[in-house]
């Protein structure tokens, strides 16, 4: 499932809780200690993630305010329970079979697939950063364009153009020409995220390649004209 922050097949979040884990709670031998513990630092981790990236980018990627026992929408208690029992399954059971197997590789070719694995997450990170990075400001230029169009629309446009197909395929358009595919793909693996700075925009972008038939990383401007002529 494409539901972490990076564009590649690894979820930061779960890989440094587990490397947390293993790190700092390899010598508990007691299940019951290992699990509070592991969910304890799991949770911990999580909520430092959000509000670190709620600071750094404006944005907050989920949301967990209508769960039952959630601390301020960040964690909440049944994710605290799955961590805890995760990362104890990590710590007594997969991480020991993960390295008997790796210290049997020689050193060269461990070097080797860790180096090519760090190459690869180094820069799906910096590609996933650099669109973080400019999502605040590129929100706000959307944000200025809608205005804009509900401007001409209040002034004299006829009001029907709200429901009119090519109309929606143009909002389309305009959305795709200012936020990148990374920034889109955000957009569709987060259904949460909202913007600290612009609360309900998010959920028009969302809403607006929803009503046009698209998703918001897979729109072109080719399939755009294919559907106007199909219809003309």
């Amino acid at each position: 499932i494409d539901r972490a922050v990076l564009i590649g097949p690894l979820c930061p979040l779960y890989g440094f809780g587990g490397l947390l884990v293993v790190g700092a709670l390899g010598g508990v031998s007691n299940p019951l200690a290992l699990f509070l513990s592991a969910g304890f630092l799991s949770c911990l981790l999580e909520y430092l993630t959000s509000v670190l990236v709620e600071r750094l980018f404006h944005l907050r990627l989920w949301d967990y305010s209508d769960k039952p026992f959630n601390l301020n929408g960040r964690v909440y208690l049944t994710g605290f329970l799955a961590f805890g029992l995760g990362a104890s399954v990590i710590v007594l059971v997969v991480q020991p079979a993960v390295a008997a197997t790796t210290g049997a590789w020689p050193a060269p070719v461990l070097h080797a697939v860790a180096g090519s694995v760090l190459a690869l997450l180094v820069a799906d990170a910096a590609v996933t950063v650099a669109g973080l990075t400019s999502f605040d400001a590129r929100l706000s230029r959307l944000s200025e364009d809608i205005a804009a169009a509900k401007s001409r629309r209040i002034a004299g446009i006829d009001r029907r153009i709200e429901h009119d197909d090519r109309s929606l395929a143009d909002r389309a358009a305009g959305i795709r020409r200012r936020l990148t595919w990374s920034q889109r793909r955000l957009i569709r693996v987060f259904p949460d995220m909202s913007s600290t700075r612009h609360i309900r925009l998010v959920d028009e972008v969302r809403r607006t390649l929803r009503d046009a038939g698209v998703t918001p990383t897979r729109w072109s401007p080719a399939a755009s004209r294919s559907r106007r002529g199909r219809r003309g």
